[in-house]
């Protein structure tokens, strides 16, 4: 009875020794990648094709590997104490005024992703499906959807996101192979041969907010079983190879359909390919636009695992470690995120928004900060080993 209101309380305990460690390697792989595949999608690849023409796919393919060693980058860092989250650490490391500014810039960069994330789909679903509804009720009902799921705690959020997640995107590929029969452009599908690398660079940037987000690892990595954190770092980077794949369908299907010199002017490339793809003889006529609406599910999960990373790092910032931390900041957080969305007042807004602020500050976050800890780590080694072996559980907690 005690050790089931111990799991029951679990994310309430932010003590070092006491963590539990509480979700599986595939669960963790599953995490981080729904931490990143919901920003882009809707406008992909309108920003890629706008700066590099048919050579996008060489952008987006770029991305691709930019990410897979940024993630290495990353995992490195969080295991140089993988028993604490990166705004517990980083403070005893690179010392206590630089810490506290990464926390900082962890708290407001989850903050502003989940506020372009929510401002975007709220006007995907309010122009397409509920032309009648407010954008603010939309989003309003996806802020509160994705609070209670983070209320739950990561392991209903990855268990969560096993049931849910993972048939949506087999979905979505069975949909994307589909779209294949309304291509009106089939040379478009061949990747070009005459390279050119400043367009194609150009367009990895400005498109790269399809992967940001997987920074959500330096929060996460101290709640997986330690004996599966490598294996979680391997379903990591097969998350990344299956979003690789998927959008690469997804910008071929899209390509070939529309070309290169109409998606620059489309504001929602991906979602106009489904609203003309049905399946004869099926129940539903509309067949893509019932996977945008399944799409919800990677947008709430996006937001809520936000929220979740959010009240974490928030409690480790001002050292706040109760069981009422949790659910205090998850609250204010989700206030914040609703209030910044309405007050946003178009999706055109999100797009300044993302190429001036968050792009920067997403690569300096992804390359910088981990390349700091790194380095300070290197000449503090003997600092290193005494913060890890105090902050290994005695005696250590089943997984």
């Amino acid at each position: 009875m005690i050790r089931q209101k111990e799991r029951r309380n679990v994310d309430m305990d932010f003590g070092k020794s006491q963590r539990l460690p509480r979700i599986s390697g595939l669960q963790f792989g599953t995490v981080v990648t729904a931490g990143y595949m919901a920003m882009g999608i809707f406008y992909f690849p309108r920003e890629m094709v706008t700066a590099a023409g048919r050579d996008a796919i060489w952008s987006f393919w770029l991305e691709g590997l930019v990410t897979y060693f940024l993630m290495r980058l990353t995992f490195a860092m969080n295991r140089l104490v993988p028993n604490e989250t990166l705004g517990e650490f980083a403070p005893k490391i690179v010392s206590t005024p630089i810490g506290l500014l990464i926390g900082l810039y962890t708290v407001v960069y989850h903050l502003a992703l989940a506020i372009v994330a929510a401002v975007l789909f709220g006007y995907v679903l309010s122009n397409i499906f509920l032309p009648d509804t407010p954008v603010w009720g939309v989003t309003g009902a996806l802020v509160l959807a994705s609070l209670y799921i983070a209320s739950l705690g990561i392991s209903s959020l990855a268990r969560t996101l096993q049931s849910g997640y993972i048939p949506m995107v087999l979905l979505t590929i069975l949909t994307l192979v589909l779209a294949m029969g309304v291509i009106r452009h089939p040379v478009l599908l061949e990747p070009p041969v005459n390279i050119q690398v400043i367009p194609i660079l150009q367009g990895a940037y400005r498109e790269y907010f399809l992967f940001i987000g997987f920074e959500v690892s330096v929060t996460l990595y101290p709640f997986i079983r330690n004996e599966e954190r490598r294996k979680g770092e391997r379903f990591a980077y097969l998350g990344l190879l299956l979003m690789v794949f998927i959008g690469t369908i997804m910008y071929e299907a899209t390509m070939a359909t529309f070309g290169p010199a109409f998606i620059p002017i489309m504001r929602w490339p991906v979602v106009s390919l489904m609203r003309i793809l049905a399946v004869n003889g099926f129940f539903i006529s509309k067949w893509g636009m019932l996977v945008v609406v399944l799409w919800t599910i990677a947008v709430v999960a996006f937001i809520a695992i936000r929220l979740w990373c959010l009240a974490h790092d928030m409690a480790a910032m001002i050292h706040w470690h109760s069981r009422y931390s949790y659910p205090t900041f998850l609250l204010i957080g989700a206030i914040i995120i609703f209030v910044f969305s309405i007050w946003i007042p178009n999706a055109k807004i999100t797009d300044y928004i993302t190429q001036t602020f968050l792009l920067p500050l997403g690569f300096l976050y992804l390359l910088g900060i981990p390349l700091l800890i790194l380095t300070v780590a290197h000449f503090r080694k003997p600092t290193v080993r005494k913060l890890r072996q105090k902050t290994e559980p005695e005696p250590p907690t089943p997984g």
